[in-house]
């Protein structure tokens, strides 16, 4: 009987270490593809990053309710990541659905393949203001804001071509983290006007512990619905998410989980629908 050799044994080992490693690996990977994923792009109020804020963000509890609702709770999972990682996901189609929607999505990114998604039902509305420090600069058009003005804007916010004309022009935009940065970007005077998206600066003010900065209701550079958006390959999940959003939404369920981020009520124009 022929003795194992130097490079059987190493054969050997290298097996198994493979299956040990392999032994390791597995329940992980059972777990994480087990479920299909819906992500959530943060947003102040909306969807957090957990330990980031307090709760899980409103628009993250009534998709999960929706799902639980539907029975779906062990076959789907929430995840929340910056804006711009949770579009590039969806687009390289990691993810099965995406909120708050197709709108968030730049002219470029909607070409990449996402002409066939399917789209939900309107969670809330969505509408960019342009806020200032006091009622003196209040912006009731773009004119409004000088060619020497300094902005900020939350990273990931889309850009209507209006608002885009603005950036064009002005001094300098800042890109900050979240709206609550925002906030405080124009409350410390480092910027002359900010572009906040409501509702979510809605929560920004009330961790901050501030009273809302003024803006004009006349004057909405970007107005969208927020939606949930999934690839066609997932129908089944996005037609009983959808279901169960409409549901809510006849219900007043909706409304009432949105509770003071409810912006339906809004004048929407001028803006882009």
């Amino acid at each position: 009987m022929r003795k194992p050799g130097k490079r059987d044994l190493l054969r050997y080992y290298m097996i198994m270490l493979t299956a040990f490693a392999a032994l390791l690996t597995w329940p992980v990977a059972s777990e994480t593809g087990a479920k299909k994923v819906i992500v959530g792009a943060q947003l102040t109020g909306l969807f957090h990053i957990p330990g980031e804020h307090e709760g899980p963000g409103v628009y993250h509890e009534i998709l999960q309710r929706a799902l639980v609702e539907s029975g779906l709770d062990e076959q789907a999972e929430i995840i929340v990541m910056p804006m711009s990682r949770a579009k590039r996901g969806f687009v390289n189609k990691q993810f099965a659905c995406y909120a708050p929607g197709i709108a968030t999505f730049d002219l470029e990114d909607v070409s990449l393949e996402l002409q066939d998604v399917l789209i939900s039902v309107p969670l809330n509305k969505a509408m960019v203001r342009v806020i200032s420090r006091d009622e003196q600069h209040l912006v009731r058009h773009a004119r409004d804001i000088p060619n020497h003005a300094v902005l900020s804007i939350v990273r990931g916010t889309p850009l209507s071509k209006e608002m885009q004309q603005i950036v064009d022009r002005v001094t300098h935009l800042f890109e900050v983290s979240s709206e609550t940065e925002n906030v405080q970007m124009l409350n410390d005077n480092k910027v002359d006007y900010i572009f906040s998206f409501y509702p979510d600066v809605l929560f920004a003010y009330e961790e901050l512990g501030m009273s809302e900065l003024p803006y004009s209701m006349e004057y909405s550079p970007l107005t969208m619905h927020d939606t949930v958006i999934c690839h066609p390959g997932h129908k089944p999940l996005f037609k009983a998410i959808n279901q169960k959003l409409e549901e809510f939404a006849r219900s007043g369920v909706l409304n009432q989980m949105l509770g003071d981020l409810n912006m339906f009520t809004e004048p929407q124009e001028p803006g882009n629908q």
